[in-house]
Parts: structure tokens; C-alpha cells; sequence
């Protein structure tokens, strides 16, 4: 039973009652009863702590007199029972103590605010504002980079050690707080090196990155805070610099951190994939619509059918082959209109000098179209749609060659003769005859924690060709036949995604999102040499990350529609 208690002072604040004071006797568990009237059944917390001043005055061994700090949901007029003794809380008193006060005499005690506020971080921004910057016996850390975007967010890499029980968290000094209980860890065997003769197995996984959502200020200084118990300190500061604006280059930055591979799924979902998609928001916002460049060769068709959209991207010398199949064939050298974009500027100077030379040998009139800018496949095919006339759209890879005339005309009968189709996709072929694409399935990879598109048969003899086009789930990209107004109607290609996967399956799922079907023309003859001009993009870790970052942004807006395809048995 309780000898006696006190309460000092009360302090309402941000939704909860602090009550500070002492007790004699009793036990921790019967300190707060919340089941009275009014009451809420959220926080209800309390610590003890020693009150020498209070010892000295009750110096019997059995009075058992502690300092106690009382947390507690309750609304004013609510009925609480503290003690054994059931209150009526007031509204406040002007002038009546704030968290200010409370702060200021608990700071051996922040870490237990901080824990019993966890899920308020306004809150505890202000609580932590008063972690003592000491070092801690049970802690250890520092912050070796702490970069990024103002108003985008940024990261926080560094290491840290700590003991059983010790939880982690960063604040900045404008009020901002965050929990690091979802923290990238990785090990670092320098660390076990320094510390495992003090901190034994906690030094493993003692790399941390970290994502901060908030809005930074560079120069701003940002804490590491470790709670421990009733106790926080501060493990570790640094002060926010720059990290890239533009969003492939911070990704190459931000994906150099090592993440376990099983993890970077959740790592982008956590931390860094949210910023990037704000990094390419603000990119394609920021972007001028009406500065490209157009020059044209030729005449092209005062009345063109369809608009074949070919971006050039690392190499051009394709246009070459292209060109001189298209002279072949009357279909599009009469009733397309042929828009070359150049999305790469390191190429464009020298395709304006060869354009001419091409016309001259090929006679088959084409546009030449530049945004003096990397804008990626999906940027590139829509800076091409928007100066194309035709009613129909041909999305064409560069490395895509007709080995005979006619195909377009295959592809464009089946839109003129089935309302229901949505998005034409065509059978292309490697240079040794076998299949290269005959449709898209998606299967799901483990290793990227997300479905993949898969091209069924590549590799394959072909068999005879179907008279008729085929259904199909998806269809590439690198040759795809749609309609304009459909095109438009559901938003296009996405520029979202990073240098270039996943847009096709997007596209096509749009397509299927709308109603439409997909089908899949056979009876054609090209051939792909398939992705040749990202050989200028590499295949070091970093297009493997961008991959892994396409499939989680894929992943995340299509998995049910997916998953349903699967269930169908529609894959393919």
C-alpha cells in the first residue's frame, strides 16, 4: 500500500498530462489506474527515480521513497486514479507550467519521454531538443556523411554500437525527429576491430544508413541519440551538406552505400526510393516542354497513317540498316512519317553532320527532333509523340531492322479491324534466326522481391507463324504499335523509372488497365539486336541497382494486377 504521495506540478501539453512529484511505498504496477471516466486507452506510463532530498527527510529504511514522473492520455474533465486516489483534471490555469519546465528538471529522464511519446514525433523533436551531449558507456557512433536535396529529404550514413536495449533515433535542430528502428545496418569489420573488445557481438552490423523525409536546411545540424532506459544522449552530430539534385546522379551516389542485396528492396521502400521519385517529380516539372529542335530531311507525307518514334541513344550508326529497309518499303516511305529524337547529347552534333548524307542515300524523308538533353526511353518516345501527326503511333527501337517490307502494314490491320485491341507488339528475331520476343510474361524473382519481365521462347527455333495475332500479356517496347488518342488517354510512357526498364510492361499494363487487349503480330520479319545502345550505360553494380530500383517502382503499382494475370493463368 502507499505511505504517501505528492504531486509537485502538473503540465498538459500536446494531448498528454505530465505529473511530477514522489511516493512512499507501493508498487510500480499500482502507481496509475486509467479505467475511470473520460479516460483514454493510450499513453499510461511512469518511472521512478531517487530523490535524495526526500531521503533525507524520510530516513526509515522501509519508507521506500522514490521521485516519480507520470505520463498519461487524458482529456481535461476526465476522472484518473493515481495512487489509489481518483482526481478530476482541471483545465489549465493560464500562466500554469509548460513542457519547458518539465524538460528542464527531467533531463536524466528524456529517454523515457522519448520512449513513451515514440509514436508522436512533434513531440518528441521537442523532448529530444534537450538530449545532454555526453557520451554514453553503452554507445558509440559517428556520422560520416549526412547530404541531401532541401526540399526533398536526404540520408545519413555512418556506424554505431550499442548495447541490448539501447534504442536509436536522429533529430536536426529545427525540431525534427525520426526513430532508426528500420535502419539499413551492414558490417563493418573496422568497427569489430575498434570495439569488439568492448562491445563484444554488438559491433556487428554496426554500418547505418538512414533516411531523413524531412525538409533539410544545408549546414543544419543533425544528432544521433541514443536512448537508453530512462536516459538519452547524444551519440553522434553532423551538420547536412549537398548531395545531387539531378536523380540519376544522386541515385548513383545513394546506390554506392552498401545495402545487403535481400535488403535493398526494402531499403528503397523505406528510405531512398521515395526521394528519387521526388527528385524525378521535380525534374519532369521543372523540364521546358517547347525547346526542342526540329529539322527535317526531306518531304514527309502531307497525311501520314502512323508515326514511327525512334530515339537514338550511345550509338546512331543504325539509322543506316533502318533507312535503307525502310527505302524498301513503299508503306512507310509513302504513309509514315519517321521521327528520329536524339537523346543524348554527346551524339548530336555528329548525327546533324551525317543526317543529310543519310536522306541523300536512302531518299526516305524522316524528322530529326533534340531536346539538347538525356531524357531516357520513356522522355525520349514522348518528346517524339509530341510532334508526331499521324493518328497511330510506332514506338521502334534504333537496333530493330525489317528484313522484309509489309510488317507495318500487318500491324496497323489489326488496329484498323479490332476496336477491342489496345497495343500491337510484333515476333522479332536475332541475327541467327531464333526468337528474340514473342510477347512478355511477368514471373516473380526472388532476388529482386518483385516481378520480372520474361520473354517466353527467346532463344528458340520459330515455328510456324499464326495467320492471326495472338494474345498476348505484353508486349516490348523495342516495336509496339497504339493509337494516339489511346496513347494520351492513359498517360503514355511513365519517365519515371531510372535509364530504362520496366516502361514497356508499365505501358502495356496501363493498356489492360483501361480495358484493351494486347496482341502479338507473327507473320513479320525484324530483327533486334536487342539493347545495344546501353552498352554506353554500362553493366557495372550500379545498372544492376537501377534495375532493382525499376522493379521495386514497378512492383509497387502493379503487384495486385499482376498477381491477378498470374492467377488467371494468363501469364503467357
Amino acid at each position: 500500500m502507499f505511505r504517501g504521495f505528492a504531486i509537485d506540478y502538473v503540465i498538459q501539453a500536446h494531448g498528454l498530462v505530465f505529473l511530477s512529484g514522489w511516493v512512499a511505498g507501493g508498487k510500480a504496477e499500482t502507481v496509475l489506474r486509467q479505467h475511470d471516466r473520460g479516460a483514454k486507452a493510450g499513453i499510461g506510463a511512469v518511472t521512478f527515480f531517487r530523490r535524495p532530498d526526500l531521503e533525507a527527510a524520510y530516513p526509515s529504511p522501509g519508507a521506500n521513497v522514490r521521485g516519480m514522473l507520470v505520463v498519461i492520455e487524458v482529456a481535461s474533465g476526465a476522472i484518473f486514479t493515481l495512487c489509489g486516489t481518483r482526481f478530476l483534471l482541471a483545465s489549465p490555469e493560464p500562466g500554469a507550467p509548460g513542457l519547458e519546465r518539465l524538460l528542464a528538471e527531467h533531463k536524466a529522464r528524456i529517454g523515457f519521454l522519448l520512449r513513451v511519446t515514440a509514436d508522436r514525433p512533434g513531440l518528441c523533436a521537442e523532448i529530444a531538443s534537450q538530449v545532454i551531449p555526453i557520451s554514453s558507456p553503452r554507445a558509440r557512433g559517428f556520422i560520416e556523411q549526412a547530404k541531401g536535396v532541401a526540399a526533398h529529404g536526404g540520408i545519413v550514413v555512418g556506424w554505431v554500437v550499442v548495447c541490448p536495449g539501447v534504442r536509436l533515433a536522429l533529430a536536426d535542430s529545427a525540431g525534427n525527429f525520426a526513430w532508426m528502428d528500420k535502419a539499413v545496418r551492414w558490417h563493418r569489420p573496422d568497427i569489430v576491430d575498434a570495439f569488439g573488445h568492448e562491445f563484444g557481438n554488438d559491433t556487428f552490423n554496426a554500418g547505418f544508413m538512414h533516411a531523413w523525409h524531412k525538409p533539410i536546411h544545408m549546414g543544419q545540424e543533425i544528432r544521433l541519440i541514443a536512448v537508453d532506459g530512462d536516459e538519452a544522449c547524444t551519440a553522434a552530430v553532423a551538420r547536412w551538406d549537398s548531395a545531387p539534385q539531378e536523380p540519376v546522379s544522386f541515385a548513383r551516389w545513394a546506390f554506392a552505400l552498401p545495402t545487403p542485396p535481400d535488403r535493398f528492396f526494402e531499403r528503397l521502400e523505406q528510405h531512398d526510393g521515395a526521394i528519387i521519385e521526388s527528385l524525378v517529380r521535380a525534374k519532369l516539372s521543372g523540364r521546358p516542354r517547347d525547346s526542342m529542335e526540329i529539322t527535317n530531311f526531306g518531304q514527309p507525307p502531307s497525311d501520314p497513317t502512323c508515326s514511327v518514334v525512334v530515339p537514338l541513344f550511345g550509338r546512331f550508326d543504325f539509322m543506316l540498316n533502318q533507312l535503307l529497309a525502310f527505302s524498301e518499303d513503299e508503306e512507310i516511305r509513302d504513309g509514315a512519317e519517321l521521327i528520329y529524337v536524339v537523346d543524348d547529347p554527346r551524339i548530336l552534333s555528329d548525327v546533324r553532320r551525317t543526317a543529310p548524307r543519310l536522306f541523300e542515300a536512302n531518299r526516305v524523308p524522316f524528322r530529326l527532333v533534340s531536346a539538347d538533353d538525356n531524357r531516357g526511353y520513356s522522355g525520349a518516345n514522348n518528346v517524339g509523340i509530341a510532334v508526331a501527326r499521324a493518328p497511330n503511333l510506332l514506338l521502334l527501337n534504333s537496333d530493330v531492322i525489317p528484313i522484309e517490307p509489309g510488317w507495318l502494314g500487318k500491324m496497323l490491320g489489326v488496329l484498323e479491324t479490332r476496336a477491342d485491341v489496345g497495343a500491337v507488339g510484333a515476333r522479332l528475331f536475332y541475327p541467327n534466326g531464333s526468337i528474340q520476343h514473342d510477347g512478355i510474361a511477368f514471373a516473380w524473382e526472388p532476388d529482386l522481391n518483385a516481378h520480372v519481365n520474361k520473354h517466353p521462347g527467346m532463344g528458340l527455333e520459330a515455328g510456324s507463324p499464326s495467320a492471326t495475332a495472338t494474345p498476348r500479356v505484353a508486349v516490348t517496347g523495342a516495336c509496339l504499335l497504339m493509337r494516339r488518342a489511346d496513347y494520351l488517354r492513359i498517360g503514355g510512357l511513365d519517365e519515371g523509372f531510372l535509364v530504362g526498364d520496366f516502361e514497356d510492361s508499365d505501358l502495356c499494363l496501363k493498356v489492360r488497365e483501361a480495358g484493351y487487349a494486347i496482341v502479338c503480330v507473327e507473320d513479320v520479319h525484324l530483327v533486334h539486336l536487342e539493347r545495344q545502345s546501353f552498352a554506353a550505360i554500362g553493366q557495372d553494380n550500379f545498372r544492376n541497382l537501377v534495375v532493382r530500383y525499376n522493379a521495386w517502382r514497378h512492383e509497387k503499382r502493379w503487384k495486385a494486377a499482376i498477381s491477378a494475370i498470374l492467377a488467371s493463368g494468363k501469364a503467357q
